[in-house]
């Protein structure tokens, strides 16, 4: 057991919340302009539902692997970047032909079976672009300039800011900055990193890096993380149930449900005394990497279903969690690439 458990946890969950995030798309009212699949039926709810999850998910996330990118250079920092480049860039080009193959396969069966509207401009098309894999990416990106930052023995510390942490929101400023100045991050449709992408993750990324260096001020910020995660999901719906999404104050307090969010979190889950990850915590890696096809799969599935929305959304949502996580335990925990993704190898040494 580690102290850190309950971080394993929260990153578990982030990765995990891409799946509840990414069936959500094909349900909502008018998204056959930005998205493959428009089912038949659909609920406007869907929509805040993926606002809020995208305005806190990822951020939490690249806070967690900043955090355990700076715990692995303490300890392994003669082999860090070949670590990071195993655990991150390996899976990335394995995964990427799958990606890329079952994205034009599934699109034209979208296409064939009409449940992609006319207006979406990618069709049937060959389309080369990462998905939901881009953030392998970045955090190998930052990852590789947080090590050189560390060779020129720079270290931030946050253990006077730490005695009072709502001084840290002051961070949402930046990242609302880099929205109203960039624009939103779209990493999803270029290999190429993005300025707006890096400076809006980067941030988070290095928070999470410094916490790591600061575990051991976090006492405060332990008995104050719930009323900061309630906060953040009281300003996302007030943000995503009204037209202020779109506006220059709803950028800002996106940006700052996002800071409120990952202060909310790390707090309470860097408490000691969690129990170790079980296998569900385990195979969150793993259900991210395969969850994309599957998700679209199950759309177009159920896309001209008569059935009410949500129906259809949980059908999805159910169906890709049965796949991915039944084939972690069948098999991929049983094979010699579990600890590649963060699992222990059953039937192996510790």
């Amino acid at each position: 057991m580690t102290r850190f458990d309950g971080l394993d946890r929260v990153r578990a969950a982030a990765m995990l919340l891409g799946v509840v995030y990414h069936a959500t798309y094909a349900f909502m009212p008018e998204i056959g302009r930005w998205f493959p699949v428009q089912a038949d039926a659909t609920w406007s709810g869907f929509a805040v539902i993926a606002g809020v999850l995208h305005a806190v998910r990822m951020p939490v996330f690249f806070a967690m692997s900043g955090f355990f990118a700076a715990l692995v250079l303490e300890r392994r920092r003669a082999v860090f970047l070949k670590d990071r480049f195993k655990r991150l860039m390996v899976p990335f080009f394995v995964a990427l032909p799958v990606t890329v193959l079952s994205d034009v396969f599934l699109r034209r069966a979208s296409l064939a079976q009409h449940t992609m509207d006319a207006s979406y401009p990618a069709q049937g098309a060959w389309l080369l672009r990462p998905l939901h894999l881009w953030f392998l990416e970045y955090v190998f990106l930052f990852c590789v300039v947080a090590w050189v930052l560390a060779a020129t023995k720079l270290s931030v510390r946050l253990d006077r800011l730490l005695k009072v942490p709502e001084v840290l929101l002051l961070g949402s400023a930046l990242t609302a900055a880099t929205v109203l100045a960039l624009g939103a991050p779209e990493p999803a449709f270029s290999f190429v990193p993005s300025l707006s992408a890096a400076l809006y993750f980067a941030p988070f990324f290095g928070l999470g890096w410094a916490f790591y260096r600061s575990r051991d001020a976090t006492a405060v910020l332990q008995r104050r993380g719930g009323w900061m995660v309630v906060a953040s999901l009281a300003l996302c719906l007030y943000v995503f149930t009204r037209p202020l999404q779109w506006e220059p104050l709803g950028h800002a307090l996106a940006a700052l449900a996002a800071w409120l969010m990952v202060l909310g979190v790390i707090g309470p889950a860097m408490r000691p005394g969690s129990r170790p990850p079980g296998p569900f915590v385990q195979s969150a890696y793993w259900v991210y990497l395969v969850h994309h096809p599957l998700v679209l799969l199950g759309q177009v599935l159920v896309a001209k279903q008569p059935w009410p929305a949500g129906v259809s959304y949980g059908a999805v949502v159910l169906g890709v969690f049965a796949v991915s996580f039944g084939s972690f335990m069948l098999f991929v925990r049983h094979t010699p690439v579990a600890p590649w993704l963060g699992a222990r190898r059953v039937g192996s040494a510790a």
